[in-house]
């Protein structure tokens, strides 16, 4: 099969040929129909904090059609439809009780290798996908589930005063929950308006650039300061600028992928009484009611995505989203185009 593999960073992914994967016990394997190219998958591939070994497969969102079962699984079949998890833990220590594969003690086994023709799945880590949801929609389930546990934390209510930092995938799949929970108060905050297209194009109809007037701007959107913070730039500086703008006694949700050095003034957090929560990934019923949720609301969640290209094209792609360039929403690899 096809595949697109690390070599070294910054280096373009070499789409090279390699074996067919073949199911092991508790495994699956599928036809990958769509996967997503995620700030991470720019993380591991430019050397900022942790670097793959050479020879790496990527892609942790995606989902296909199951075509090959291995043994001792009972649960699905050849041609059921899926979208996988890509971290599966052990299923019996502490972390994985929380619902969260991540935090397995016991070391959780990872399946990111969407950006291929072909992926092995762990069986207890995919979710069926309803029948009447598009396989192409399988690969939004795993960046809509981090947004998904994030409004779930924050326990939002409809009237509350909403800021998003970040206009990416993440901070849009926040505003996506938000939506479906009916809360209409949200401004999103941006450096710059290069996705206020995207923004709006998903129901976010306040949308302010970064400057030096733009906390009075929010206030004034608003009706005062926000009662929520959600954090999905991930660069430095940003949490402080959470804390700067939150109203005294409010929440910050941080979901931001950094992985620079950041400073933050403890104290004036603790002057204005915030409550700082960070939120990683999502829990295995985060992302199962994705894919409903998905399925039911397909047009807005596709709009999401800008750019879809083929294998050929891909490494290509993956270079202008490291760089910046591109669409300005979710790249997605169709390895069958």
């Amino acid at each position: 099969m096809r595949a697109l593999l690390f070599r070294s960073p910054g280096e373009p992914l070499a789409l090279e040929t390699i074996p067919d994967p073949e199911p092991g016990e508790g495994e699956v394997v599928i036809r990958v129909a769509r996967c997503g190219v995620c700030g991470t998958d720019v993380h591991a591939t430019s050397g900022h904090g942790f670097v793959l070994p050479a020879g790496s497969q990527l892609g942790h969102e995606y989902g296909g059609e199951v075509v090959a079962v291995g043994k001792n699984v009972d649960r699905l079949a050849v041609g059921d439809r899926i979208a996988a998890m890509t971290v599966v833990g052990c299923g019996q220590c502490e972390g994985c009780k929380s619902g969260i594969d991540l935090l397995c003690t016991n070391q959780y086994v990872g399946y990111a290798h969407g950006l291929a023709e072909y992926a092995r799945v762990s069986a207890r880590g995919a979710t069926k996908l309803p029948a009447t949801m598009s396989l192409a929609d399988s690969a939004l389930v795993e960046p809509f589930a981090v947004g998904c546990r994030a409004v779930r934390l924050s326990d939002v209510q409809r009237d509350a005063k909403i800021v998003i930092i970040g206009p990416g995938p993440i901070g849009l799949s926040v505003l996506f929950w938000l939506r479906k929970r009916g809360v209409e108060n949200v401004v999103m905050l941006a450096s710059s308006d290069r996705r206020r297209t995207l923004t709006e194009s998903m129901g976010g109809d306040k949308f302010v650039v970064e400057k030096d007037s733009a906390g009075e701007e929010i206030r004034a959107i608003l009706g005062g300061a926000p009662d929520i913070v959600f954090e999905a730039a991930g660069v430095p500086g940003v949490v402080g600028r959470a804390i700067d703008l939150v109203r005294p006694g409010g929440t910050i949700i941080g979901l931001g992928f950094c992985l620079q050095p950041d400073t933050i003034i403890p104290g004036m957090a603790m002057i204005k009484d915030v409550t700082i929560r960070w939120s990683t990934t999502f829990t295995r019923e985060d992302f199962a009611a994705c894919a409903d949720a998905i399925d039911k609301d397909a047009v807005l969640a596709r709009s999401l995505v800008s750019t879809v290209v083929g294998m050929e094209q891909a490494s290509a792609a993956f270079e202008d989203f490291r760089n910046g360039k591109g669409g300005s929403g979710k790249l997605q690899i169709d390895p069958w185009s």
